[in-house]
């Protein structure tokens, strides 16, 4: 016949009470599900910081994108500019020239649209090049009736006609107005090339 223990009741309750405190199953139920929705809200995080992240990396490359073209038309402007700087520089002097009176003897004469053909040709040859080539060819008779000697009012005046001199105050007329408006339409441009600047 076995024999009985007999345990007092407080040691029982102990007893229960230390096993439902470690009862494994208990405390594996618990934990686990609780480390599942701390990852489950982890890896929304991580997404949504990863979403973020993309947005950004988006809006970066399409700020450098923009820049670059910016920084690519800025110095498109600016080479333009330096392109512009003889012709302008060509348009100054030729008005300078032109504001001139003719000179007092043939040689400064002839010098003179000398100068003006080489300023017409560096400023603006494509507009202005036949138009100094007209000067050039009226230049002679002009010149000639200008400096030569004549009996009277009379003949100095209608040699200014049978001569062909008049062609050239009109051919000098003509390309006045015409550096005019290619002087204007330089400025349009460099203008236009400021305001790219800015």
């Amino acid at each position: 016949m076995a024999a009985t223990m007999l345990v007092p009741a407080s040691a029982t309750m102990a007893m229960d009470t230390s096993a439902a405190e470690l009862d494994p199953v208990e405390t594996e139920a618990v934990q686990p599900g609780a480390t599942a929705d701390e990852l489950h809200a982890l890896i929304e995080d991580l997404v949504l910081a990863n979403d973020a992240l993309q947005a950004d990396n988006s809006s970066l490359r399409q700020n450098v994108d923009a820049i670059s073209l910016e920084r690519d038309r800025l110095r498109g402007s600016l080479e333009r500019f330096d392109d512009l700087y003889g012709p302008i520089e060509a348009d100054r002097q030729l008005l300078v020239e032109l504001r001139k009176g003719l000179p007092e003897t043939r040689p400064e004469a002839e010098a003179q649209i000398d100068r003006i053909r080489s300023l017409a040709l560096s400023a603006d040859p494509s507009r202005l090049g036949q138009l100094v080539d007209r000067i050039d060819d009226a230049a002679p008779a002009f010149l000639d009736w200008r400096f030569g000697t004549f009996d009277s009012n009379d003949d100095y005046a209608s040699a200014y006609i049978d001569t062909g001199a008049n062609a050239f105050d009109t051919s000098m007329q003509d390309f006045r107005s015409e550096v005019l408006m290619s002087v204007s339409n330089r400025l349009d441009g460099l203008l236009t090339i400021l305001d790219r600047v800015r």
